[in-house]
């Protein structure tokens, strides 16, 4: 199993040009947060002093986990407070995401507000709760084992069979449990790879029992105070709204002093199975997409 700092080391081919590592894995396709934040290392790399605000991405095609992915990076804009860069991920000569990443000169000031974070259970409290580590192979496979994460359960719902057919949990707290850099650069990455933990499957959470076909489409986020990844953060993940075939999710990211740190929205598929599906389960199997 990569590291968070294995999966970040990007090696650079040329001008705005990076190869991506692939990962250990024991599963086909590459895990979307993964393919996220190695194209937000490589727009970070080619941006000085700027960091990460915003970011849009698609996801267009499953990427293959057992392959390096090329990246390459389009310099939109240079401004003086503002850059933004495109980056474009290819495996096997196939387009498989896009990613548009807005950076900004820290420090402004201006006026100030937030959602205040949830009433919840801290992380210690988790796990007395029966919380702890998620371990279903459907939402987690050994993947994932530098990170320390706990679910809180929810009055009145089945939280066992919720980790096991994979419906969602409303609250997690999450953090690295290895050494980082202290590059808050690095830290924003390591968010986004974290970002899409479990995000959609919040579209489930009022359609227990129902088995789906899931797949990220698309995942955005929005930064707005320094991040600490090796430290406890919230992940509180609701759905706005699902139909058609697909579902929305929301999260927001709370650090321990309560204070809202990011943002993510995702769309994905959420369509009902009416016959088997191909290698690779209800979730995540983008070959019938």
């Amino acid at each position: 199993m990569a590291s968070i700092m294995d999966v970040l080391e990007l090696q650079e081919e040329g001008a705005g040009h990076f190869i991506a590592p692939a990962v250990p894995s024991q599963i086909s396709r590459t895990f979307g947060g993964q393919v996220v934040a190695q194209a937000l290392r490589a727009a970070q790399l080619t941006v000085s002093e700027k960091q990460v605000h915003s970011l849009h991405s698609y996801f267009l095609r499953p990427g293959d986990s057992s392959s390096p992915m090329s990246l390459q990076v389009e310099t939109v804009r240079d401004g003086r407070s503002f850059a933004a860069r495109q980056v474009r991920a290819s495996q096997h000569g196939k387009l498989i995401f896009i990613l548009s990443a807005s950076f900004h000169l820290p420090g402004e000031q201006g006026p100030e507000h937030a959602d205040p974070a949830p009433e919840v259970p801290g992380p210690q409290e988790a796990v007395r709760g029966g919380g702890g580590k998620l371990h279903s192979p459907r939402i987690i496979l050994p993947e994932w084992q530098d990170w320390d994460i706990r679910l809180i359960p929810e009055p009145g719902r089945d939280s066992a069979a919720a980790e096991r057919t994979g419906s969602g949990f409303r609250y997690i707290w999450f953090r690295y449990t290895g050494a980082v850099p202290a590059e808050q650069s690095f830290h924003q990455a390591g968010l986004a790879y974290m970002s899409d933990m479990t995000l959609i499957r919040s579209a489930l959470i009022e359609h227990q029992g129902v088995e789906v076909q899931l797949a990220s489409l698309d995942h955005c986020m929005w930064f707005f105070r320094p991040i600490h990844v090796d430290e406890w953060l919230l992940y509180e993940q609701v759905s706005p709204a699902a139909g058609g075939g697909t579902g929305l999710a929301q999260g927001k990211l709370y650090n321990r002093a309560g204070e809202l740190v990011a943002m993510t929205m995702q769309e994905g598929l959420m369509r009902t199975v009416e016959k088997p599906l191909r290698a690779g389960g209800a979730h995540g199997n983008w070959q019938d997409v």
